[in-house]
């Protein structure tokens, strides 16, 4: 089995065009088709990090929770200026 990729518009009909190039190689019979369509464009949403442009807004509006009773660093660990 060989896989031959392309892209092509789906026809209001719901005929797959195949492209001429490919013509010769497409035998008639029985065929396997993967459709797989183009992703939509993203809508700004402040709901959704991954939408967002403008990720401070979106930070600003929903702040993230961090459990201040562990610190992230001790104070030698902090100022700690060897590599």
């Amino acid at each position: 089995m060989e896989a031959i990729e392309f892209q092509t518009t789906l026809g209001s009909d719901g005929i797959i065009a195949i492209p001429s190039e490919f013509g010769s190689k497409v035998r008639k019979g029985k065929v396997r088709v993967i459709v797989i369509e183009e992703e939509p464009q993203r809508v700004d949403d402040d709901t959704d990090p991954q939408n967002v442009k403008n990720y401070i807004k979106y930070l600003m509006a929903n702040p993230i929770k961090v459990d201040k009773s562990k610190p992230f660093l001790k104070r030698d660990e902090l100022y700690d200026r060897s590599l």
